[in-house]
């Protein structure tokens, strides 16, 4: 018996493209062993007559695995670079100076100590400033004021009278304003050999810098000390001193040493919790220490200095280190080799699912739908024979 042969043409509107809501019907059909078999496909768009293989699902499934690897590798690439070191960007941006100026609350005004060597000097200023005291107009220490608006700094203090000021300074470098000034004395106990006055070098005002910010020193490799001597009472200053870096990144910390008996032996304390620095000056000079910090935060750096005849004087600065640093976890396991699905793949992985189901399902309606339909054709065929 002769199978007959079923054409079944898609209706459509005239002048009007299908649209993908509208199912067209259309038939595929297949010879084999002499018989022809229909099947009907609902195809949504074009209405054509189309075969399973027209689908090239092996060509789509490449294209997604290269660009998986590319975007695996530039991920890559990309946590790297962050990974390696903070990159910190300035930007310089005019701005009114401190309203709120340094003033000094401990000592009082008129205050007499006898054989005191170290004063510790408190006050108030305006938060996150940065503060720097001054005896007799010479610079002996400087600090970061704190979140609660006040400061402590230890200083040494000289024989004789010291008139103390405080002076607070923005992230600009620019001052607050002046504030009332305090006045002490010390004297000895016992009257020790007359020590001969030496010449003091002049200090900067403000012994720090700040990349992008105008300034007399753009680094501490530029300052240039003057004539230093021996004789007299040993003395270290900090002269230079880089003011909000990032972390990890190298730094050049500038000091001053004069007076007393070379040769001096200077000890570090960088406040991180690490071993200290430990220098060996020949003379009074200018000297640069390399330092930098892991984490970020704000440190107080205190330095001594003792010379020949065991003398000693301290000073006292701080940094602040900006940024952010992840915690050695944290950088293990974001390189577990699948830290790159947390970048903005969840579309490409979307994008795999789909391809992959398809395709499935392409090869599963070929492989049990069209045998299904050959059985029931030949069964239909003996039938009608």
């Amino acid at each position: 018996m002769k199978t007959q042969k079923i054409k079944i043409t898609p209706r459509k509107k005239a002048n009007k493209r299908p649209s993908a809501s509208v199912k067209t019907v259309v038939l595929v059909h297949a010879k084999r062993s002499g018989l022809r078999h229909f099947r009907l496909v609902e195809h949504k768009h074009t209405g054509k007559l189309i075969h399973f293989k027209h689908t090239s699902h092996v060509a789509l499934v490449g294209i997604l695995i290269v660009v998986g690897f590319f975007l695996y590798i530039s991920s890559g690439v990309t946590y790297a670079v962050t990974s390696s070191g903070s990159v910190n960007v300035g930007l310089v941006v005019n701005a009114n100076p401190p309203e709120t100026g340094a003033t000094i609350t401990s000592p009082s005004n008129g205050d007499k100590f006898v054989d005191k060597e170290r004063l510790v000097v408190t006050g108030t200023c305006q938060p996150s400033t940065f503060v720097v005291v001054q005896d007799n107009g010479q610079l002996v220490g400087s600090t970061v004021c704190t979140e609660a608006g006040i400061y402590n700094l230890t200083i040494q203090i000289q024989i004789g009278q010291n008139i103390l000021s405080a002076l607070n300074y923005d992230n600009l470098n620019q001052a607050g304003p002046d504030t009332p000034s305090v006045t002490i004395s010390v004297r000895k106990s016992k009257p020790g050999k007359p020590v001969a006055p030496i010449e003091q070098p002049v200090l900067p005002v403000n012994p720090s810098i700040i990349p992008g910010v105008s300034s007399v020193l753009s680094s501490c490799d530029d300052y240039k000390a003057g004539s230093l001597s021996a004789g007299g009472e040993v003395h270290i200053a900090v002269v230079c001193l880089p003011r909000l870096f990032g972390a990890n990144v190298q730094q050049v910390l500038g000091i001053l040493v004069w007076g007393g008996t070379p040769p001096y032996a200077i000890s570090i304390n960088w406040g991180n919790g690490i071993e200290n620095t430990l220098l060996s000056i020949s003379e009074p000079g200018y000297y640069k220490s390399n330092f930098s910090y892991a984490f970020p935060g704000i440190y107080r750096v205190d330095f001594l200095i003792k010379d020949k005849d065991g003398e000693d004087a301290v000073v006292q600065s701080s940094v602040q280190v900006n940024g952010t640093t992840a915690s050695p976890a944290a950088s293990t396991t974001q390189d577990d080799g699948i830290s790159w699905l947390k970048t903005p793949v969840p579309l490409y992985v979307l994008a795999v699912a789909i391809t992959l189901g398809f395709w499935g399902g392409d090869i599963f309606t070929r492989t049990f739908s069209l045998g299904s339909y050959r059985q029931h054709g030949s069964r239909r065929t003996k039938r009608a024979a």
